[in-house]
C-alpha cells in the first residue's frame, strides 16, 4: 500500500465520519463510547453528551481528512 492510497483511505474515513455527524445532526441521536462499551446520546435527553459526541466526531473527521 503506497503513501497515496493510504492518504486516500484516511480522507475517505474522514468523509465517512463527517457523514455520520450529519446523520446524527439530522436524527438527533448519535452513538459514542461511554464507559466500557458505548451508548446512544439523544439531543432531547442528554444535550451535553450529544453535543460532546458531535464535537468529538467533527474534530476526528477534520483530522482524518486534513492531516493525513
Amino acid at each position: 500500500m503506497g503513501g497515496s492510497s493510504l492518504t486516500s483511505l484516511f480522507k475517505l474515513l474522514g468523509v465517512l465520519v463527517a457523514a455520520y455527524v450529519a446523520y446524527g445532526l439530522a436524527t438527533g441521536a448519535i452513538y459514542a463510547k461511554s464507559g466500557v462499551w458505548g451508548r446512544t446520546f439523544r439531543r432531547e435527553e442528554d444535550a451535553l453528551g450529544y453535543w460532546s459526541a458531535i464535537v468529538a466526531y467533527t474534530v476526528l473527521a477534520a483530522m482524518l481528512f486534513f492531516l493525513f
